[in-house]
């Protein structure tokens, strides 16, 4: 560790008088000065944000790295200016807007940010960890602006980047047979990054021991599953999943955890559509990324895999069996989650949903034996258009009841908080569509990263009654260490109560006894879908 004078000679210009740098830096840039376990960085300031960006929290997974666990960041030893955020993971567009194509496998960069006047009281800081979503195929920490969350939540913020999409979750027997863990490399990069904040986070005064781990879609799922993963203990004391329900589903459900064999059988025919069916792990190893891009979309998981050690069984047995990492739990949805999927397929084909497509969707969707009985529950007729009448469904299958369901079988052994952001003039980055997009899935973003647009290079601004439901969001959301003492605001979860805080105009309340009628949840409880 430097002292303060070797630390400031190494921050100023380098004109040694009797010893001493000449120039030495402000008390200001003295704060931007850190030193990690790896080396010493320097931050910037701006906007009354103090900020750390492109720190390198493990080795590039390039070349023999590539489809291997983590490797530690080399040490290093002049300061590293921690400036600019660091590429994003190799990715292709899959989902439209939400984030760019591009990217680079030299990626695994984290960034860290915090209110310039920060003030702890001689105290350290709650942090906050974010895990973005992006069905485990696209975005980026980057795409997230944690100013409010750093200033009003008066938090330390750490946004990151993980391998995705094939580069980050595959099965293959000549990588599995390696000695090394396999698989779920992504959620191993989350592991690694969270493993950093522990050892580092004090620096930027962060309490190690008050680590808030959050995450929105594929986010949400990826902190469900560190609730579930031996791995991941200690790494955090609180979790906040945001549309993260689906890890409750079963295969071949879409989205639920896939079994160990059909990621093999998966990555088998991968190597065989990339031409490695006999090459083994070299041949996949010698693959350029753009070669993997091209061809990955039939063989991207969007989920994580039962592969016995990261994920030792299916996270809804955990959950059941109480075989977890115990942190309070604060989880939710949104009211309309399901017609951002809706969505996506319109705006890239042009084409919109009829009322002859609906009951194909809809088996294509659930399965010949189930589809009859959604077509029931969900008769078209009683939307304004099949559309809509699809995305209710998908709403309440894919997220409303899955979630509803996490919290009943978690309540008896963690503290549950449920929300729900119904919020339905809630701007939208991704139109326009034939019908209203409302509370959408990722539509509660801004409300938290203000201007949120995902990789869309649209304008999202919230007005003056929307900043104030923002304000009731971060303040719950960034200190969820202080949730046990505003029990009269928001109680736990009780599943008798299904008592959930509403996020919605004028103002956040309470709502109790609604949301399982709301979502059609006792017609999927019996459905086997989780």
């Amino acid at each position: 560790m430097h002292n303060l004078i070797s630390r400031r000679c190494l921050l100023a210009t380098f004109a040694l008088v009797g010893g001493l740098c000449a120039t030495l830096p402000s008390q200001a840039d003295e704060r931007l000065a850190i030193d990690l376990t790896s080396g010493p960085i320097i931050g910037t300031a701006a906007g009354g944000i103090e900020s750390w960006q492109g720190i390198p929290y493990a080795e590039p997974p390039v070349a023999d790295l590539r489809w291997q666990p983590p490797q530690p960041a080399k040490h290093w030893t002049a300061p590293i200016k921690a400036n600019a955020l660091a590429s994003s993971c190799v990715q292709s567009a899959d989902l439209g807007v939400f984030a760019k194509a591009g990217g680079s496998e030299d990626c695994l960069y984290l960034n860290v940010y915090r209110d310039a006047n920060a003030s702890n009281g001689g105290q350290k800081l709650p942090v906050f960890v974010w895990i973005h979503g992006g069905a485990l195929q696209v975005g980026q920490g980057g795409d997230y602006d944690p100013s409010k969350l750093a200033k009003q939540g008066n938090a330390v913020v750490v946004t990151l980047n993980y391998r995705l999409g094939v580069f980050g979750f595959l099965a293959h027997p000549a990588l599995d047979s390696e000695g090394h863990d396999f698989g779920n490399y992504g959620l191993m990069d989350q592991q690694a990054a969270l493993q950093w904040v522990q050892s580092n986070i004090a620096a930027f005064g962060g309490d190690p021991s008050n680590v808030t781990i959050a995450g929105e879609s594929s986010g949400g799922n990826s902190v469900m599953v560190h609730m579930a993963s031996p791995q991941s203990a200690g790494l955090f004391q609180h979790a906040i999943a945001m549309s993260g329900g689906g890890v409750m589903t079963r295969h071949p459900a879409f989205g639920a955890p896939r079994p160990l064999a059909v990621a093999r059988e998966v990555g088998a025919a991968f190597a065989k559509g990339a031409g490695c069916d006999t090459g083994g792990a070299n041949c996949l190893r010698a693959l350029p990324s753009k070669r993997i891009l091209d061809i990955q979309a039939p063989f991207a998981l969007n989920e994580f895999i039962v592969d016995g050690k990261s994920l030792p069984m299916h996270p809804s047995d955990a959950y059941r069996t109480g075989k977890i990492n115990r942190a309070t739990l604060v989880n939710g949805s949104t009211r309309d989650e399901g017609r951002f999927f809706v969505a996506l397929p319109e705006l890239m084909t042009g084409k919109v949903m009829k009322e002859a497509d609906y009951p194909v969707e809809v088996e294509r969707m659930y399965g010949k034996a189930l589809a009859p009985k959604v077509l029931l529950e969900y008769p078209f007729e009683n939307y304004e258009s099949p559309s809509e009448a699809f995305a209710a469904a998908a709403t309440d299958s894919m997220f409303a009841c899955t979630g509803l369901e996490m919290s009943r079988v978690l309540t008896d052994k963690i503290p549950v908080y449920a929300y729900e952001f119904g919020d339905r003039t809630a701007p939208s980055y991704v139109g326009p569509t034939s019908f209203p997009m409302l509370a959408a899935h990722t539509y509660e973003l801004p409300y938290l990263f203000p201007g949120f647009r995902g990789g869309g290079d649209v304008q999202v601004k919230l007005n003056p009654l929307q900043e104030r439901l923002s304000d009731q969001m971060v303040a719950h959301f960034s200190n969820v260490a202080a949730l046990a003492g505003k029990q009269s605001d928001w109680p736990r979860f009780d599943p008798r109560q299904d008592n959930v805080m509403t996020f919605a105009l004028p103002t956040a309340k309470l709502v109790s006894g609604r949301f399982a009628g709301t979502h059609h949840c006792e017609f999927w409880d019996q459905t086997g879908v989780y």
